[in-house]
């Protein structure tokens, strides 16, 4: 069947399209691969020198493990994540010292608007005032605390520090995801790239030799000079095609230096990836992501902080009791002597609070219960997320050997068009549209052998095990 040419420029115009979405898609869900060239993948064409896709052989590649660590040691998110954690520990710590005695230090100057005195009457003696206190004195103390009895007030407290290390814990583990995923996800358009460059430049030499054919048919008057047009005017069109695809890659790997906090610049030489393993049962995929998803964990770890803070709350009603000890010093000649130590047990029970402590206690249980809601409506909706990227990947793998098959077929058409026009037993369309089924064969492979390891990727990033 002929395939005109306005139908070559759509199909080629999707491909771009396709890069050039995966290049904006923000991070979701993926699995882990292996290096190396899809083992059932057929050669492709030989790239010509044209504009270097691929880094020099010469420098090291660099595997997507190694792109990760690298992301995970620069990326600003996963290092506020960091501090995040380290902030909850210091909170931790301050709470665990809530337990302990400290001791407080101050010291006090007074001065007086009158002599202080009392009055002394002894008879026979005359009535007479004697003074007691100075008018200025100076003092201080040196007092230390130990709390005895809270109730539970101190307890949940430190409860509810530990649970809040664990929420920040988790939501640094999705951060982590998250990267890992937006690394993997230009990694896989860069390497797609790099093969429809190959393919686009194997349709350019491919029209280059026909277009040589045409024109000595031309030069001996066998073909009409509208079939030499027409191969340059394809020729053309395939050159500038080519451009097109080289600007791509430099862009995705532009996008990839910047994900791994290098200069935009650098070299890239990235190592294939395999194609995806079987998908595995989703009932499996799916007990696997209740466990491991960051964000469940993240959201329960909320909840009991909650509960922990609702309880120290509580234990306010309760009677805190303490001990007290230190020494206190205060100058003044009427008191002998001026420094005493003391000792002393303290407690402090506020009985009646007019429901300020049971109001600010359940506003705290009812934030808890919302967020118990809210990690249901996330398991729910993680159970569909991993259905989803799993019937893709089945989906993903079903195209690849299909897509493989076309290109041998593809393959074969070209050569059979190119043998009938050099027997002048074909036309040149015939030649053009099996160039433009080849090529659209080969994306065809490549776009679905890399949504295959993509599909795997989104996959274990649905499931939290990327």
């Amino acid at each position: 069947m002929t395939v005109s040419r306005r139908v070559l420029s759509a199909w080629e115009m999707a491909g771009s399209l396709l890069i050039l979405g995966c290049l904006a898609t923000a991070p979701t869900i993926g699995q882990q691969p292996g290096g190396g060239l899809p083992e059932t993948a057929p050669p492709p064409p030989q790239a010509a020198p044209y504009g270097a896709p691929r880094s020099e052989s010469a420098m090291p590649q660099e595997t997507l493990e190694d792109a990760w660590r690298v992301a995970l040691e620069n990326d600003q998110r996963v290092e506020a994540s960091r501090w995040n954690i380290t902030s909850a520990e210091s909170t931790q710590a301050a709470a665990q010292a809530e337990r302990f005695p400290y001791l407080t230090v101050g010291s006090s100057y007074y001065v007086l608007s009158d002599q202080p005195t009392f009055s002394v009457n002894l008879p026979p003696l005359p009535s007479a005032q004697l003074p007691f206190l100075n008018r200025d004195s100076v003092g201080f103390q040196a007092l230390v605390t130990q709390p005895l009895c809270t109730f539970g007030r101190i307890s949940s407290g430190v409860n509810a520090a530990e649970e809040t290390v664990k929420a920040n814990q988790a939501e640094c583990t999705r951060t982590k995801l998250d990267v890992k995923m937006n690394v993997a996800e230009i990694y896989v358009v860069s390497l797609r790239a790099t093969r429809l460059i190959e393919v686009a430049e194997s349709k350019m030499r491919s029209l280059e030799g026909h277009t040589k054919d045409v024109a000595g048919f031309c030069e001996r008057g066998l073909v009409s000079r509208n079939d030499l047009l027409a191969a340059q005017v394809a020729l053309a069109d395939a050159r500038q095609q080519a451009m097109q695809t080289h600007n791509m890659l430099q862009v995705a790997y532009a996008a990839y230096n910047r994900a791994l906090g290098r200069r935009l610049d650098l070299a890239v030489n990235l190592a294939e990836l395999r194609d995806a393993g079987a998908a595995g049962d989703v009932e499996q995929w799916t007990t696997m992501a209740m466990q491991l998803r960051p964000e469940i964990a993240g959201l329960s770890a909320q909840a009991r902080a909650l509960r922990e803070q609702a309880a120290g709350v509580r234990a306010k009603k309760a009677p805190q009791i303490g001990l007290e000890g230190g020494y206190v010093y205060q100058r003044d000649q009427y008191v002998d002597p001026n420094g005493v130590a003391m000792l002393a047990v303290g407690l402090e029970w506020t009985p009646v609070d007019s429901g300020r402590i049971s109001n600010q206690a359940a506003a705290l249980s009812e934030k808890a219960e919302a967020l118990i809601r809210l990690r249901k409506d996330a398991e729910s909706m993680i159970a569909l997320e991993v259905r989803q990227k799993w019937l893709d990947l089945q989906t993903a793998q079903q195209r690849v050997p299909v897509t493989r098959q076309a290109t041998a077929q593809a393959d074969d058409n070209v050569r059979i068009a190119r043998d009938r026009y050099q027997q002048q037993v074909g036309t040149n369309t015939e030649v053009l549209d099996a160039e433009t089924l080849r090529v659209q064969a080969y994306t065809n492979f490549y776009n679905s052998t890399y949504e295959s390891v993509l599909a795997e990727l989104r996959l274990r990033r649905a499931v939290g095990n990327l």
